[in-house]
């Protein structure tokens, strides 16, 4: 446990320095990794190449992702499109419940989609509704954003639980059935969290990011300066298609793989079109060809552009965070905290929730904290102590437990809707240990009938 001292006081200073200094997430993120791996233990010019090597990883992961999310956003905003799906599901749900909506669709899109990508994707239509429906960003962002994670962190095809039916090797159809039905108890409680927590807030309480109150500044002069335009507005399929695109294709991909053998031409297409970088692209060449209609023609590129100035911060930042946590995954923090929380005197069901949640804690990642959590549990299980569907629930849940600005999905919804750290952990962090224990609590209840 010695360990714990340096990692608790390391971790101390990064978030001082985010919180109560200028210094920024970026430069907070990187100097608190160094801290950390210094401290505990690695050699300093080790602590450098891992921070380096994580920087990387996130960029190559989600880089261009997120540039490609940016472009597509900016077309369906400067064509109008995010206020006309707007104005579509407004008249489905009434301006009151545009948070149910948000969050159904939140639910539906992450079983086959990585929520980071479809956060992105989605944000410009959250802004969209938040405009036309008169709710608070804040409460609309949170609930699209959590409900997002449910699904991604409960049912398969996503890498966490697929992981954690590998390992503990149950049944992968028996999982999807029962994440489901957890992930739909955690999307009510996320509705009521918003509802009652954040959206009462004045809007003084949610408080944006420097960068965010810059940018606004620029947008509303342009906006003042924007001469109005005679062009048509899309129709809701035209511009629900640039969205669906990728989606399908991603979705479409996954279930190849599942039913395919490896060596299918069917997969090789698929695999290519479902990859998440070409699938977004060509929702970005689908934007084009339904949408150029409704853009002024010497507008029609010029989200190529813009959007690589939107979208660096934010990989800048999501990759300082894939650093830290990779720094913190080698120091092997979260292996001892495993080690010790499984030799305690604790309910059963508790033991698989706490391991993945304090290792999602020290580390950052899911996929990483689920694997921990899964090996450690899979003992348990094969004595008998606790039922497998239930160790998988358990598991889920406690990936959401823990969760900080270690994690890159902070920075992605933290960058995309323009708030600053402080605001980001008392909604989005706040909400997913809320996602957490109802996700416990809908396991013991469960666990009851098995």
């Amino acid at each position: 446990m010695a360990l714990m001292i340096p990692f608790l006081i390391g971790l101390a200073i990064m978030l001082t320095l985010m919180i109560k200094t200028k210094i920024g997430p970026f430069m907070s993120m990187l100097l608190g990794a160094l801290i950390i791996g210094v401290g505990c233990g690695l050699p300093a010019q080790k602590a450098i190449d891992t921070i380096a090597t994580g920087f990387g990883g996130i960029c190559k992961s989600i880089g261009i992702v997120i540039i490609f999310g940016a472009i597509l956003g900016d077309y369906l905003d400067k064509s109008n499109a995010t206020q006309r799906i707007a104005s579509t599901l407004l008249k489905v749900t009434g301006k009151k419940k545009a948070d149910i909506a948000l969050s159904a669709t939140g639910f539906l899109v992450s079983i086959p989609v990585f929520c980071d990508v479809a956060l992105i994707m989605l944000a410009p239509l959250v802004k969209a509704v938040s405009k036309k429906s008169g709710l608070g960003l804040g409460s609309l962002a949170t609930a699209l954003a959590l409900s997002l994670l449910t699904t991604n962190t409960f049912v398969a095809p996503t890498p966490a639980p697929l992981s954690i039916v590998s390992i503990l090797g149950i049944d992968l159809g028996e999982s999807i059935l029962w994440g489901l039905i957890v992930s739909a108890v955690d999307c009510v409680a996320i509705l009521a969290f918003c509802r009652l927590f954040i959206a009462p807030k004045p809007e003084g309480w949610f408080t944006k990011s420097a960068a965010a109150k810059m940018e606004e500044q620029v947008q509303e002069l342009a906006e003042e300066k924007e001469q109005p335009n005679n062009l048509p507005m899309p129709s809701f399929i035209q511009s629900i298609i640039p969205i669906l695109v990728p989606i399908v294709l991603i979705l479409v991909n996954t279930t190849c793989k599942m039913v395919l053998p490896k060596g299918s031409s069917v997969l090789a297409v698929t695999g290519v079109l479902g990859d998440k970088n070409i699938a977004l692209a060509l929702g970005i060449i689908s934007a084009i060809l339904m949408l150029y209609r409704s853009i002024p023609r010497e507008e029609v590129f010029a989200s190529m552009t813009t959007a690589l100035t939107s979208s660096g911060p934010v990989i800048f930042i999501t990759a300082a965070g894939g650093a830290l946590a990779k720094v913190i995954d080698l120091t092997g923090v979260g292996t001892v905290m495993a080690n010790a929380l499984s030799s305690m005197s604790l309910p059963i069901i508790l033991i698989p929730f706490l391991i993945c949640g304090f290792s999602k804690f020290v580390q950052g990642s899911s996929s990483v904290a689920v694997i921990v959590a899964s090996t450690l549990t899979l003992p348990l299980m094969q004595n008998g102590l606790i039922d497998p569907i239930v160790a998988f629930l358990s598991i889920c849940a406690g990936s959401g437990f823990g969760s900080h600005v270690n994690n890159s999905y902070f920075w992605v919804f933290a960058n995309l809707f323009g708030y600053d750290t402080k605001t980001s952990l008392k909604t989005l962090c706040v909400g997913q240990h809320v996602m957490a224990f109802a996700g416990l609590l809908a396991t013991v209840v469960i666990s009851l009938f098995r």
